[in-house]
């Protein structure tokens, strides 16, 4: 139902198991962490109903500081989290904001776990984007038609696929940030 091998892109129709298996791995965080989430959301394609997805689970924990989330990493090591210092179609800069925990072998990631300071414009824009094509059926499917098309092209180039779809996310971002 989740995994897909790293670096690979292969979308499936949205499955409704999605919100279960998150809201499961976020009771596991919240047991293993306690008050340092101070906020944990579902993110990501598998957290918008209308839409195809990576089968993998994207979560967002908001924390206090980027200090406290490179503390955390011991604790994720010991739930199966490999810390990846580093994203494919990202820059060192966009990662400042973050620290990045994936779950699975390489063959099979299933979870991918942002921790950010809680309320920054990373957490606040991933939110906004995920609400605006929940409530969007047009912009959901444009975005859609995008992520399969690119799908198509890059399969085996989650990096390059990433990067094609900045545009449409930032153009989505100001829309949604005129109706808020």
């Amino acid at each position: 139902m989740i995994g897909l091998k790293r670096g690979t892109v292969k979308l499936v129709p949205h499955n409704p198991k999605w919100e279960e298996l998150f809201e499961k791995e976020k009771q596991l965080l919240k047991k293993t962490f306690g008050d340092t989430i101070l906020a944990i959301e579902h993110i990501g394609s598998t957290a918008i109903p209308s839409i195809p997805a990576k089968p993998i689970i994207d979560i967002n924990i908001g924390v206090e500081s980027l200090d406290v989330a490179q503390s955390m990493k011991e604790k994720f090591e010991k739930l199966g989290y490999e810390h990846r210092p580093f994203v494919p179609g990202k820059t060192k800069d966009d990662l400042k904001w973050q620290e990045l925990y994936v779950k699975g072998p390489e063959e099979k990631r299933t979870h991918y776990v942002h921790v950010t300071i809680l309320g920054n414009n990373y957490w606040k824009n991933d939110l906004l984007f995920r609400d605006f094509l929940r409530k969007n059926s047009v912009r959901a499917k444009q975005y859609a038609e995008l992520k399969k098309q690119l799908a198509q092209k890059y399969a085996d180039d989650r990096g390059t696929y990433t990067k094609n779809k900045e545009q449409f996310i930032k153009k989505t971002l100001e829309m949604a940030k005129k109706i808020i």
